[in-house]
């Protein structure tokens, strides 16, 4: 009886491991407040000149549906401007892959003085979001 709880108890482990392996391979990854559900601006863009790089870098973490960040998300995290009030472009590395779950954006600019800049973001599998209006001075 004995050896039976323990073969129950390691085809247990060994399946649970499987499918988290599986998981982070399809990219349906998993941590241990649940998967990724959608995304959220951690660090929101501040105003800033325009063409020089948004100040403190802009943060966007994979979370899980209780607001905690999935550390284990791995897939590409991409940004791009959403609400254009002047035809800005938006420069800098537009696509990254999260540490940790949460995606850093260090390099980021626009080319056009405005109020009511908004970014996006958008990841695989995940609800995707939109940043807090900022502004762009000349």
């Amino acid at each position: 009886m004995r050896l039976a709880m323990y073969l129950t108890a390691a085809t247990v482990a060994i399946s649970a491991a499987c499918d988290a392996s599986a998981n982070t391979i399809l990219g349906i990854a998993t941590s241990g407040g649940g998967a990724a559900t959608h995304l959220a601006f951690t660090v929101q863009p501040a105003t800033t000149v325009h063409g020089v790089t948004i100040s403190p870098a802009v943060q966007v973490a994979a979370q899980n549906a209780s607001g905690s960040a999935d550390t284990t998300y791995v897939n590409s995290i991409t940004v791009s401007i959403g609400t254009n009030p002047a035809a800005g472009v938006l420069s800098g590395t537009l696509t990254v892959r999260p540490v940790r779950g949460v995606a850093t954006f260090s390099n980021l600019s626009i080319s056009q003085s405005a109020s009511g800049y908004t970014l996006t973001a958008a990841a695989p599998l995940l609800t995707g979001a939109t940043s807090a209006s900022f502004a762009i001075t000349p």
